[in-house]
C-alpha cells in the first residue's frame, strides 16, 4: 500500500475509528521500540556457580590456622 492510499482511507474514516487507528499505531510504535532496544549482556559469574560445594567440616579458625601454616612454609628460607 502506497502512503497516499492510507492517507485517503485515515481522511474517510469517522473520527472514533481516526482515534482507534492512532492507538493502534502508537502501540505498534511501542512495539517496535522495545523489540529493537538493545540490552546490554550478562555478566557471566565465574566463581559463583561453586560457591557452597566445597565441605570441609572445618571451622573458620582451623581454616586461618592451615593458611598461617602454608604461609610459613612458603616463606622459610631455602639452604
Amino acid at each position: 500500500m502506497s502512503e497516499q492510499l492510507i492517507y485517503l482511507q485515515l481522511k474517510q474514516l469517522p473520527d472514533s475509528l481516526k482515534q482507534e487507528v492512532m492507538a493502534f499505531i502508537a502501540q505498534l510504535m511501542k512495539n517496535y521500540e522495545a523489540a529493537t532496544k538493545q540490552t546490554p549482556p550478562k555478566r557471566k559469574k565465574r566463581f559463583g556457580k561453586y560457591r557452597g560445594c566445597l565441605q570441609t567440616g572445618l571451622s573458620m579458625q582451623e581454616i586461618d590456622a592451615q593458611l598461617l601454616q602454608l604461609r610459613n612454609e612458603w616463606e622459610r628460607p631455602i639452604c
